[in-house]
């Protein structure tokens, strides 16, 4: 079957079908320098570093995020995102992003917010964009975002669309509890909620811990694969920025 036309989408469609409204009040503009520690499926221990990158002015966005192992002399970036949009009343709402993943070619995706479709430079498909909807990058924050608007949202899951490289996705992420942090900025209170996986839809689990008492960021990610390989990236640095005051 050959691509669907474009007359074919209700353009009167609602756009929040299956996503619940949440109240946001996204953190202040920022960037995060973290620590990574990496496990492979094989018991093999790898460290380096990531940074994500939070600029906003209340109105747009840039969000970005890498990740990169050492390796004796230097350093491979495991994975570059970079996010850019504006910002509505469901809080972060991405017009385009990109994934660079390690020896593989950038993908982007597309939010067509007239055309009410998120689509891929590596994929045919489409999806309906869905209110609220976020990519990789957005995600952490626009978790923060919830919990600075009203931490009671955690009381229940916290569903959102998020597209990726290929496909879009409904997330559920559950509050798993309050966890003290050791980090290089010392100890950290969290709150650590996590996306387990789903059959059919992915395969990874993904754990996120957000610090109330530093502005709801995201101090702590972690990405446990089917294989059983681990990536935990840990805050070591913030440092606050001027835009967005």
């Amino acid at each position: 079957t050959g691509p669907t036309p474009a007359a074919a989408v209700p353009v009167e469609a609602p756009p929040a079908q299956g996503a619940r409204r949440y109240k946001v009040n996204l953190p202040p503009s920022a960037k995060l320098d973290m620590d990574v520690a990496r496990v492979d499926a094989d018991g093999t221990k790898w460290t380096g570093s990531a940074n994500m990158s939070w600029q906003t002015d209340g109105s747009t966005y840039q969000a970005s995020a890498e990740a990169g192992i050492s390796l004796l002399v230097t350093r491979l970036n495991l994975l570059v995102m970079r996010s850019a949009g504006t910002i509505d009343d469901y809080g972060i709402a991405p017009n385009t992003s990109t994934q660079k993943r390690a020896r593989r070619s950038e993908t982007a995706t597309h939010f067509n917010r007239d055309a009410g479709t998120i689509t891929f430079s590596a994929s045919e498909r489409s999806y309906p964009l869905m209110a609220g909807a976020q990519d990789m990058t957005t995600v952490p924050f626009q978790l923060g975002g919830i919990g600075r608007a009203d931490v009671n949202q955690f009381s229940s899951d916290i569903d959102m669309q998020v597209g990726e490289d290929k496909e879009a996705n409904m997330f559920r992420f559950q509050l798993v509890g309050e966890e003290e942090l050791d980090t290089r900025m010392g100890k950290v209170v969290t709150w650590h909620l996590s996306r387990p996986p789903r059959p059919g839809s992915y395969s990874s689990r993904l754990d996120i811990w957000l610090a109330p008492g530093l502005n709801w960021y995201p101090v702590q990610l972690r990405n446990t694969e089917a294989s059983g390989a681990l990536t935990t990236q840990t805050v070591s640095k913030i440092t606050m920025s001027e835009s967005g005051k």
